[in-house]
């Protein structure tokens, strides 16, 4: 039986304007580490590299875009992402955010509570 995972992607539109929009990825069985009993695997994409991430309780960025296209997936701490159109996500450990706002006005993020936000990124 086919999966799919859905996660959040940042993208600028056109005009340069960042938004939120659902992320897909499809999952079919496969047999990836026999002859351990087959599970659910996505296709594999290039990645470019990859590095970990440590922002301080209470740090804050403003208006920025992606430096790189990339994934990011938190490992410790809340963190907020507020695409250019206003709408608010809130990040927690567990999610990912596929960021593609590199061109245009960007966005804002901010670690919500008093615990530093531990942060994988893959630039692809």
């Amino acid at each position: 039986m086919s999966r799919a995972l859905t996660y959040l992607r940042l993208y600028a539109d056109e005009a340069g304007l960042s938004h939120f929009a659902p992320w897909s990825v499809a999952l079919t069985p496969q047999a990836f580490a026999p002859p351990a009993p087959a599970f659910s695997v996505s296709a594999f994409a290039p990645a470019a590299r990859y590095g970990f991430l440590h922002l301080p309780s209470g740090w804050s960025g403003d208006l920025h875009p992606s430096p790189q296209r990339m994934w990011i997936f938190v490992l410790a701490g809340d963190m907020e992402f507020e695409a250019g159109d206003g709408e608010r996500q809130r990040i927690a450990p567990g999610f990912a955010l596929l960021l593609e706002d590199t061109v245009g006005t960007g966005h804002r993020s901010r670690v919500l509570g008093e615990v530093a936000a531990v942060l994988a990124a893959v630039q692809l």
